[in-house]
């Protein structure tokens, strides 16, 4: 058993507002044992000061470690009658500033270092790095701290920048709003129509420059919450749609390109790839993009309506107008749709070969790969896991 007033007041200074009794090793862990000293105490509702006791429990509160050990605080704490005749609660807990919050059963400090750990690596990563810590925390309690940690302090930009974001695609969507001149999230909204940018924007005036995607719903809302400032589109939106506007140019007089053999200066054009290999390379989006706008023509050809053909089709609405007022299917097609290269294309005869052969297997191809210089990431984080 260990006793020593000065160094359980350097190694414990939030303990001088308690009494502390014996300090001992039990069970790999030190037990500090204390009790609250007999002070007066406010009622946490009325405020009324109160000494009269009801009775003592103890806390058993987890600190930092020290020496490479557990620490364990065993506080005896008293529970007072509450002298307020008029005040709903009758008993209370008296609460040591400093060392102990209600339903707390780690140390404010701790729980500061805990947090620290949670916000910079969130679960499981943060589960695992608190067991250097001599303390078994699980992932979600770290993910209520960080879910309890207030939001840091913000004043409304002059820049601010608005877009959709969502929690399941197709379903459910929010707003988020962002300090583009930090590039910060400030505030994450629920819904996306015009009503959720302006009650915000209402509600934090004093931006100049809204920077938002083409959405007709935050033109809405950022004119009605935002009179005044100047609305500006993404770049990002800018540049896809100016992307998207080119290739579907491009691929709309694909025709007009000249085979390699009618150039007069003998310049191969490497752009022109001709009809059959333009097949072979032909997506399976691509393929039924092409198949659907024949099908919804040749009945809008018939005479079908554009409200029949749908449901002789059995396809959406919005699908079957996209494309009827596509004249031809390359209107249809955008970048997503393409054929990309990719790592694996200089082995694709070698993986033809060995699939017809009856070989496989996924690991055994993957060896084989490696073996004729194929790496990517996946198989670099084998190699270092190896």
């Amino acid at each position: 058993m260990v006793w020593c007033d000065e160094l359980v007041s350097v190694l414990f200074p939030y303990l001088d507002t308690v009494r502390v009794d014996p300090v001992f090793l039990a069970d790999d862990a030190v037990h500090v044992v204390a009790r609250t000293r007999d002070a007066v105490v406010r009622c946490p509702d009325c405020a009324v000061p109160s000494e009269r006791v009801h009775s003592t429990y103890d806390r058993h509160l987890a600190d930092g470690p020290v020496g490479d050990q557990a620490v364990r605080i065993d506080l005896a704490v008293r529970r007072l009658y509450c002298e307020n005749a008029a005040c709903p609660r009758r008993t209370f807990a008296g609460q040591v500033g400093g060392l102990t919050v209600r339903y707390g059963r780690r140390m404010p400090a701790f729980r500061r270092v805990l947090e620290a750990v949670a916000v910079a690596l969130a679960g499981r990563s943060g589960a695992r790095v608190t067991q250097a810590l001599d303390s078994v925390v699980s992932r979600m309690t770290l993910l209520r701290l960080v879910m309890a940690v207030p939001d840091p302090a913000w004043a409304v930009p002059e820049v601010l920048g608005v877009d959709d974001f969502a929690t399941r695609r197709g379903q459910h969507y929010g707003t988020v709003i962002i300090d583009c001149e930090t590039g910060r999230p400030l505030d994450p909204l629920p819904g996306r129509d015009a009503r959720t940018p302006a009650a915000w924007l209402l509600a934090h005036p004093g931006s100049e420059i809204i920077c938002r995607d083409r959405a007709g719903s935050y033109a809405d809302g950022a004119r009605t919450g935002a009179p005044h400032a100047v609305q500006v589109a993404d770049p990002f939106h800018l540049l896809q749609n100016l992307g998207t506007a080119v290739e579907r140019c491009v691929r709309r007089h694909n025709a007009c390109l000249k085979p390699p053999d009618a150039d007069a200066n003998g310049i191969v054009n490497i752009a022109f790839a001709g009809p059959e290999s333009t097949t072979k390379e032909m997506s399976p989006i691509e393929a039924r993009l092409r198949e659907r706008h024949a099908i919804v023509h040749s009945l809008l050809d018939q005479g079908h309506g554009i409200r029949e053909t749908p449901r002789e089709l059995h396809m959406g609405g919005k699908t079957v107008r996209r494309a009827a007022r596509a004249e031809t299917p390359e209107q249809m097609l955008n970048g997503h749709h393409q054929p990309r290269p990719s790592q694996i294309d200089p082995f694709q005869a070698h993986l033809d070969r060995r699939w017809a052969e009856g070989c496989t297997n996924a690991i055994h191809l993957h060896a084989e790969l490696k073996k004729l210089a194929y790496c990517n990431q996946w198989s670099w984080g084998m190699n270092r896991a190896d």
